[in-house]
């Protein structure tokens, strides 16, 4: 029998959490989204299961066969045997499914990234303690929207002084030190990228 692996969530991995928000783009998220983007590889190298949390948006996500804001950021797609929730409301938990698969996941870490810090972030971490489930936070790879005269980091950083209170967090670096070794290359296809 396989020892039990981590579990990775991706909250909010679309495009429109790559565009500006009310203030200046600081670039910030840009370098989240490649940091969740390695973290992917990794955790799909690893044998990890793989949930992605989504927003419902009234557009599709193709028109005329255009990406718009809503479909996946580049790098960050579903793969055919990865869960999709699709979020209604502010918290993942908006899916009534998404709570069912944490806690079949349930053991080992539960790792959280993307974006919308601290909107969704903060719904979801509220439903999460309040169902007595643990879900580890991972700062590097959480971005968030500018607000007024506040940069995407600014707003990431403030919700934090919150979620640290609420969930515990581990570093990226110690995430890959931990839980991931050097994979062999694999096939393309298998990681997403072919």
């Amino acid at each position: 029998m396989t020892p039990p692996v981590p579990t990775l969530v991706l909250l909010d991995c679309q495009r429109e959490s790559l565009l500006p928000g009310e203030g200046a783009d600081d670039g910030s998220n840009a370098a989240v989204a490649e940091r969740i983007r390695r973290l992917l590889i990794s955790a799909r190298l690893s044998g990890w299961p793989v949930l992605h949390c989504q927003f419902a948006s009234a557009r599709p996500a193709i028109h005329c066969g255009v990406s718009i804001a809503s479909a996946p950021i580049d790098g960050l797609s579903p793969l055919a045997r990865e869960p999709v929730f699709v979020r209604s409301g502010m918290s993942a938990y908006s899916d009534p499914d998404f709570g069912r698969m944490v806690q079949h996941y349930a053991g080992p870490p539960c790792f959280l990234v993307g974006f919308s810090a601290p909107f969704s972030l903060m719904a979801t971490m509220f439903d999460a303690v309040a169902r007595s489930q643990v879900l580890t936070v991972i700062p590097e790879a959480v971005g968030g929207r500018a607000v007024g005269p506040r940069s995407a980091s600014s707003v990431r950083d403030i919700s934090f002084d919150l979620v640290d209170r609420l969930t515990s967090t581990m570093p990226l670096n110690d995430v890959f030190d931990t839980w991931l070794r050097p994979p062999e290359t694999p096939p393309l296809r298998q990681i997403g990228l072919g």
